[in-house]
């Protein structure tokens, strides 16, 4: 694959390690390989140097560095001509990641889908695996349940072939359980979610520990046992992964309020808060005040719901519509103010 390289350098098994090292999250393995692959960068023919920008943009992508991310893949593309099919896969696939860490699951699954047409020229199950596990989740965040779980079961069982390949099948466990959630089937998430934690905790992965314990805690939210998720809510805070902070702060919020521990709640409150009018999340500034509403300032509760109502519909989220106006439709029933109870009901529909 590269030419005037030492002997001793096997650049075929090094990108294969590095591929590998990215794939199940050993960033410092990744790291260490990237700074031997660089280099030699001006020893590589084109095709390798091709691989070398895609493999490096998959790379940034873990680190959560979109820039370099970005800038690896608009490398690799200056060779274009030279892209054979695989080259193609892994440029699509990692577009694709880069929507989804966004958030724009739609162009995410747009990627997927383009990336999928390459994926018979693979012969790494391990890649393939990786990609039903990345459209599975893709559809979760669509509301797609049944074809999520249908590329989460074709995932697992190419997870289940080899110990080596536990932290993939642990991130499939945790999206089983999320699955199971939105089907209610709420003990089969626990046997998922609880898996992949064990397995998680294993490999001392930090990141995936937090979000484990995070969905753990949004499970028993869902099952009404506030105290179980505050346990687990508490742990994903002590991870200290600023991505998913606000979350956690805010479910913890309502747990504290729901378990009458006021002066608890009101404590996440003001740290949740505050932190998101410092990272200008809109969002969730309107999440903790409507909560607070509902339960410290009640003589405020209606105008400030509607506000915020109006706000998510404003920027199309469409999951927070339907989450706020179903509460607050049921809040106008029973005070008998049928004509705005059925506003908010309808509202649920979008």
């Amino acid at each position: 694959m590269g030419r005037n390289l030492p002997n001793h350098f096997d650049i075929a098994a090094l990108m294969d390690n590095w591929s590998v090292s990215i794939q199940l999250d050993k960033k410092n393995t990744a790291a260490t390989i990237h700074q031997e692959l660089r280099k030699h960068i001006n020893e590589f023919d084109v095709e390798t140097l091709i691989t070398y920008y895609l493999f490096e943009s998959r790379y940034y992508l873990i680190l959560k560095d979109a820039l370099n991310s970005v800038a690896s893949l608009d490398n690799a593309k200056a060779h274009q001509d030279h892209f054979h099919d695989t080259h193609r896969y892994f440029l699509h696939l990692a577009e694709g990641i880069l929507f989804y860490d966004e958030g724009d699951y739609q162009n995410a699954l747009h990627y997927f889908e383009k990336a999928e047409y390459y994926i018979e020229h693979l012969d790494d199950p391990i890649s393939i695996g990786e990609f039903h596990l990345r459209k599975a989740m893709t559809y979760y965040f669509l509301d797609i349940t049944n074809l999520s779980v249908l590329h989460t079961a074709r995932a697992s069982k190419i997870f289940k072939s080899t110990k080596r390949l536990e932290f993939l099948l642990a991130r499939t466990h945790m999206l089983q359980g999320l699955n199971y959630i939105d089907q209610l089937n709420y003990d089969s998430a626990e046997k998922s979610l609880l898996k992949a934690l064990t397995i998680f905790k294993e490999k001392e992965n930090l990141n995936f520990i937090s979000s484990t314990n995070l969905n753990l805690g949004v499970l028993y939210v869902k099952r009404g046992l506030p105290a179980m998720a505050i346990s687990y809510l508490n742990a994903a805070l002590q991870g200290k992964q600023k991505r998913i902070e606000l979350k956690i702060l805010y479910l913890l919020t309502d747990c504290y309020w729901k378990s009458n521990q006021p002066s608890k709640a009101i404590a996440c409150y003001k740290e949740g808060f505050q932190a998101s009018i410092e990272e200008n999340d809109m969002t969730k500034k309107w999440e903790f005040a409507m909560l607070h509403k509902k339960y410290e300032d009640r003589l405020n509760f209606e105008i400030v719901w509607q506000e915020g109502i109006n706000y998510f519909q404003r920027v199309e989220d469409k999951y927070n519509v339907r989450l706020f106006s179903k509460e607050l439709a049921q809040y106008y029933a029973d005070n008998n103010q049928h004509d705005l109870a059925m506003k908010y009901y309808l509202l649920t529909l979008t």
